[in-house]
């Protein structure tokens, strides 16, 4: 505060030195803010006018206000705060930001591209462990705003001469097992290492592929089961034949991470999934792209994704799988097993599992929706369904309280699934995505 002077030795100039000096002191009491003071914090924004997909329902004509990273209330007739800033949701649907349930978080690039397409939350199924606990680190501190999250596996549990080792003997350096006695103790080392939930091999490739290797045996399987729940955290199966998923169901999985190709699902598999609360990630566009290049051909050719690829997803997406002996009757099995859990009150998820990261979910939503889940069935699959299966209370619906990952774009996915693409904006903990053109 400056200091008024006046000539101290007449009682007119004390008396003045004393009004100036407590004028100052109000004056600094009530000054006006700065414009910085009345700006709305970082992450704070509304959305009004809007069609909302909160993750399992759809309201028309909602307001959605977020503060400070948290979506704070929605309603149809709710008035945004004063000062905050307002987008026009005419004609668009809000979404909550989309999970994919089964990623593999090697590259940051990858992560980024992501939430370029919607995708703010990844579940991989296997990396180094390392590199998973520095995104988790970085995600804690507030510093993952550009780039999707990440929870993990870290490494999976296999044998030594299993799947994938039979592929990548030389540069997979990842712990291995073969008996039961050696689950609880390789459970706690992944748990020790950060492991979200604990991936279990099941794959001999069989009928379907060019190899067949020896696989986990049941008692193990069972071990490392009752090991992860143990520690709290779930155990989930790469499985691709039917055989194998109803031996992992039984032996206590909480979820597969594949849905098997080689026939539709059974009555039996149907009812004990579902009575023991096993959810199915389908992977369809990946199993898609093990036939054909149909799917990755749609999305390139897409007016609202096309302007974003980058040469190395083209090439991806363009580039049939490696050699194998799935047909279109193998997809047309694997969809229909999807209908089958999904009718059945099954958790259905959505999930990439290749190098298009986030891209791939939108053809995977469209599978599910050819394999006849509705199109409310297909978002909740990579918005609240995936949520719940593996215990994220903080996102997967729009809710007060939520975490503000947030998805909006032009039309009407609720009706029409291809819509996801026409992204107007993607929402991290409130702070807007970039989402440059190449």
């Amino acid at each position: 505060m400056s200091v008024i002077r006046s000539n101290p030795k007449s009682s007119g100039g004390r008396r003045r030195a004393a009004v100036a000096a407590v004028l100052a002191l109000v004056l600094a009491a009530t000054a006006l803010p700065s414009v910085a003071e009345v700006a709305a914090p970082a992450g704070s924004f509304a959305v009004v006018g809007v069609r909302v997909f909160d993750g399992t329902s759809v309201a028309e004509g909602m307001t959605v206000v977020v503060v400070d990273g948290r979506i704070e209330a929605l309603g149809a007739d709710l008035v945004p705060p004063f000062g905050l800033p307002v987008v026009d949701g005419a004609g668009a649907t809000l979404l909550p930001g989309f999970i994919d349930s089964h990623a593999h978080a090697h590259l940051r690039l990858w992560l980024e591209r992501a939430l370029v397409f919607g995708v703010t939350t990844e579940l991989d199924m296997w990396t180094h462990p390392e590199w998973a606990a520095w995104l988790r680190h970085e995600q804690a501190l507030g510093l993952a705003d550009d780039r999707a999250d990440v929870l993990s596996a870290g490494h999976i549990a296999t044998l030594p001469e299993g799947y994938p080792h039979n592929f990548t003997p030389d540069v997979v350096e990842t712990p291995t097992l073969s008996t039961p006695e050696e689950a609880a103790p390789f459970v706690a080392a992944r748990v020790a290492e950060g492991s979200d939930y604990l991936k279990i091999m099941i794959e001999e490739g069989g009928d379907n592929f060019f190899f067949q290797v020896p696989f986990l045996d049941r008692r193990t399987v069972r071990e490392l089961v009752r090991a992860s729940h143990d520690h709290g955290i779930l155990a989930v199966a790469h499985v691709t034949e039917q055989s194998h998923a109803l031996d992992a169901v039984k032996d206590g999985v909480d979820g597969l991470v594949h849905v098997f190709v080689d026939e539709p699902a059974s009555p039996a598999l149907v009812a004990l999934a579902r009575a023991r609360g096993v959810f199915v990630v389908g992977t369809l566009a990946v199993e898609e792209s093990f036939i054909t290049t149909v799917g990755g051909e749609s999305l390139v050719a897409d007016p609202e994704l096309a302007p974003y690829l980058l040469p190395y997803e083209v090439e991806a997406l363009l580039t049939p799988g490696p050699p194998n002996l799935l047909t279109l009757e193998n997809l047309g099995f694997a969809k229909e097993t999807m209908r089958r859990l999904y009718e059945a009150g099954v958790p259905v998820l959505g999930g990439t599992d290749t190098v298009t990261h986030g891209l791939t979910l939108h053809r995977d939503v469209e599978l599910m929706v050819e394999a006849g889940i509705p199109p409310v069935g297909a978002l909740a699959a990579i918005t609240s369904a995936a949520a719940d299966a593996f215990g994220l209370a903080d996102r997967g619906r729009i809710a007060p309280g939520l975490r503000a990952d947030l998805v909006l774009v032009d039309g009407d996915p609720t009706t029409d699934i291809l819509a996801t693409r026409a992204i107007r904006t993607v929402w991290k903990n409130g702070v807007p995505a970039e989402r440059p053109l190449p």
